[in-house]
């Protein structure tokens, strides 16, 4: 990695909390998301490991959760969601080194290490992965609820490891597109925001093309900060649109279901609220140079329920993904391809 990327890299992921709980405020919020599709064969994961809140009510907390190619419905899904107390020497900092009793997460300054084990379920993450694109600082401090969020990412990454769910195993390797980004911030979960995010990966004829959308919007999803399309091809990033020059659409089923959720216990206390769920993501934007539409076909949906550390407020994260199409015209090119897309919409 070029020593410019690198230091793009220290810039994301020094932009954390204190090591030690003590020193950190009762609403921090930081926490570090993994993304890895396999479009080959439909393999789909989603890991993420939070460090919040501070003193007394500080705690490590995990979620993996994996969409296997198969089932009724095409794709079977696997996850769990935990929490421990973080105790003073569980982090470290420069490198950074998060210990968990089933979570491990490290970045030494060139690669990422996650690994995620719970000891009484079949179902098992490890992972290195190094950046091999663009590391982009989106925001550091922005307006969010009663406080602010920053959010760090780099939209591909070389990665390798193995992910184990219920007796099958599955490789990662260059045939795998892995995304990483850092979130922090203080605010309190149930505060009035929300927002709309999907990254999706892409062959275009022979070139990978990846699109990342991010949008902080109020709880309603009618108003809110400036929404951000990325595009990248090989690796760099060739396009930016912003606010109004892009829109995200969500079609949604007509009938409530009840869907899956994460962790247990929320689970439990929203057994009796069913929901509409997405079945297609459409996203435009165009400027008087470039346009893109990718539309996505959601066939997996979840819910992740993210209490409030010091209250009885939470917020629902809608975990969706599928196979997504896209139609690009870039610097005087037009591109097609298909792959697949993960997004996720508060409510």
């Amino acid at each position: 990695m070029a020593a410019s990327a690198a230091g793009l890299v220290e810039r994301i992921e020094a932009l954390r909390i204190p090591a030690q709980p003590q020193a950190a405020a009762h609403d921090w919020k930081d926490w570090y998301h993994v993304v890895l599709l396999h479009p080959a064969s439909g393999w789909r994961v989603i890991a993420n490991l939070n460090l919040a809140g501070g003193g007394p009510d500080a705690q490590l907390q995990w979620t993996l959760v994996v969409h296997r190619p198969g089932g009724a419905c095409g794709v079977s899904l696997h996850g769990a969601s935990r929490s421990q107390p973080w105790h003073a020497g569980m982090v470290t900092a420069r490198p950074l080194h998060i210990a968990g009793d089933e979570a491990v997460f490290g970045f030494d300054g060139e690669c990422i290490t996650l690994r995620i084990a719970p000891r009484d379920l079949d179902l098992q993450l490890s992972l290195h992965a190094a950046p091999a694109a663009t590391p982009l600082l989106v925001t550091d401090g922005a307006p969010f609820g009663s406080g602010f969020i920053g959010w760090g990412l780099l939209a591909r990454m070389r990665a390798e490891g193995q992910i184990a769910v219920c007796g099958e195993t599955a490789p990662i390797g260059d045939a795998w597109f892995c995304y990483h980004d850092h979130n922090f911030g203080r605010f309190r979960w149930g505060e009035d925001f929300g927002w709309e995010w999907l990254v999706a990966h892409i062959t275009c004829e022979g070139e990978v093309v990846t699109v990342v959308v991010d949008w902080r919007c109020d709880r309603a999803h009618a108003s809110g900060g400036l929404p951000y399309l990325f595009v990248l091809a090989g690796g760099a990033l060739r396009k930016v649109f912003l606010g109004p020059a892009m829109r995200l659409r969500w079609s949604w089923n007509d009938a409530a279901q009840l869907p899956p959720r994460l962790p247990g216990a929320m689970a439990t206390r929203l057994a009796d609220l069913p929901v509409r769920t997405p079945r297609a993501i459409t996203l435009d934007a165009a400027d008087e140079r470039d346009r893109i539409t990718l539309t996505v076909a959601v066939d997996a949906y979840l819910e992740i329920v993210a209490p409030d550390n010091r209250g009885s407020a939470f917020a629902r994260i809608g975990e969706s993904s599928g196979a997504a199409a896209l139609e690009l015209r870039l610097g005087g090119r037009r591109l097609e391809g298909r792959g697949l897309a993960y997004a996720e919409y508060t409510q």
